[in-house]
């Protein structure tokens, strides 16, 4: 884990203390979770770790949370087991099941105030959606508002843009890469280096906080400007296993999810200033893709919403009619 990734995780579990009084006693618990990426990525260093170091500060240290990574089981097979109860949590994100739902990623969709999405109920009729479907509790969406971003070999030309450029792009931004002339190809994110470095795609479209572990600016050290949209993950529970536990550490676990999302927020931009520096110390520079971030941010909500739908059907389409009510 990066130094600046250890400071961070530090601060946010001292920000946890201000809840530990708050949580009853807790009994011992000792659960596995599965993270989508290694220590490596700023995500997991900060959510996934950091949640467990909420948990244990919450609970006391009566329940503790076990990490495994994709070289336990890969990222995008990393539901079933859950589900199952294989294993008991996980972190995750909703592009890395759109064959099972699409409800996860369209969540990318909504904006990120933390209380609205819950006030709204929005994060209730998410949770409602992968208990039903998936046997799975929803325990926080930490949502890293520093959005996406493209890593591109070379400049963006202001006229043929992305013409003949192949990009690696998932389903939610497939669309904004169609926009730019580009043709979005699909890599798993481990060969991403190799293949940048490769020339066998010319870019690819990643979290805007989280590339630096991956040394993907040494392969695409243009940063495309603006990075645009949220970035929401998911921590899931099998929900027989949370419907096991005793209330302390039901509560203990859902107190946990709502810090981990309060204090996500303003980590996440502190890593952005620190990661941008890094790259860019290292010889990154930035490059625009000639959109608006309000334009960016339409086009990349646009077919988020279409995933769900493509995904999920009249379910896909329930969700999006409710997220446009509540405004979000």
């Amino acid at each position: 884990m990066n130094n600046f990734n250890k400071k961070l995780l530090k601060t946010l579990s001292v920000s946890a203390l201000g809840l530990a009084l708050a949580s009853g006693a807790a009994n011992a618990e000792n659960l596995k979770m599965l993270t989508a990426w290694g220590g490596n990525h700023s995500g997991t260093a900060n959510m996934a770790y950091g949640y467990n170091d909420l948990v244990s500060s919450l609970s006391s240290g009566a329940i503790t949370i076990k990490p495994s990574g994709p070289e336990v089981v890969a990222a995008g097979k990393q539901l079933q087991p859950v589900s199952a109860g294989v294993f008991d949590i996980i972190y995750t994100h909703g592009l890395y099941h759109t064959g099972t739902t699409g409800i996860g990623a369209a969540i990318d969709a909504v904006e990120g105030d933390v209380d609205k999405r819950r006030s709204s109920g929005i994060w209730d009729w998410a949770d409602n959606h992968y208990q039903t479907t998936q046997n799975l509790k929803i325990l926080s969406i930490p949502t890293a508002t520093t959005g996406f971003r493209f890593f591109l070999k070379e400049a963006m030309d202001p006229g043929s843009k992305l013409s003949g450029k192949k990009i690696r792009a998932l389903p939610s931004y497939n669309k904004i890469v169609g926009s730019l002339g580009g043709t979005a190809v699909i890599i798993p994110f481990g060969e991403l280096y190799s293949a940048t470095e490769k020339g066998v795609i010319d870019g690819l479209v990643w979290p805007a906080v989280g590339a630096v572990g991956y040394k993907f600016h040494e392969v695409a050290p243009y940063l495309g400007e603006p990075a645009f949209g949220t970035v929401s993950y998911l921590i899931m529970m099998n929900l027989d296993k949370f419907n096991s536990l005793d209330g302390d550490s039901q509560k203990v676990l859902l107190d946990a999810g709502y810090q981990l999302e309060k204090n996500t927020i303003g980590i996440f931009k502190n890593l952005l200033k620190v990661e941008n520096a890094a790259m860019v110390a290292a010889g990154a520079k930035t490059t625009s893709i000639g959109y608006t971030l309000d334009e960016a941010n339409a086009l990349y909500a646009a077919r988020a919403m279409e995933v769900a739908v493509e995904q999920s059907g009249a379910t896909g389409e329930a969700f999006r009619d409710f997220v446009a009510s509540k405004g979000m």
